[in-house]
């Protein structure tokens, strides 16, 4: 019984004498890897709104909406939703979606999680 009480005391003057085992996050902000998968973006430059990213989305974070009346194709990403597996990034042929770094997904209202790119539909004349 003496040996688990003597061990606990020297983890605690250990403890004392190194400082904390965690780190002090919110007032030293981390640094992520190189490979880390944060908040993704869209470039709405590069984007073509071809589906791509829709198709291959397991989470279903991804939704393509055509708009007849105004004639525009909206892309929408639900954050929310998203798993940041980076199947979207993969598969964007323009590379117009990215992981970022940025790692903090608190928001404080709902409309905040939703990004979405709206382009010109186009229509085939032929039809």
């Amino acid at each position: 019984m003496k040996k688990p009480k003597l061990r606990e005391l020297g983890e605690a003057i250990r403890a004392i004498i190194e400082g904390p085992y965690t780190a002090k996050f919110p007032y030293v902000p981390s640094v992520p890897p190189e490979s880390y998968r944060g908040i993704i973006v869209f470039y709405e430059d590069r984007c073509i709104c071809c589906g791509a990213c829709v198709q291959v989305c397991p989470a279903n974070a991804r939704e393509m909406i055509d708009d007849l009346t105004k004639g525009v194709r909206r892309n929408i990403h639900h954050q929310e939703a998203c798993i940041y597996c980076g199947q979207c990034v993969r598969y964007c042929p323009n590379e117009a979606i990215k992981h970022t770094q940025e790692y903090d997904l608190a928001k404080l209202k709902r409309e905040g999680y939703e990004n979405f790119v709206e382009k010109e539909l186009a229509y085939c004349e032929i039809c």
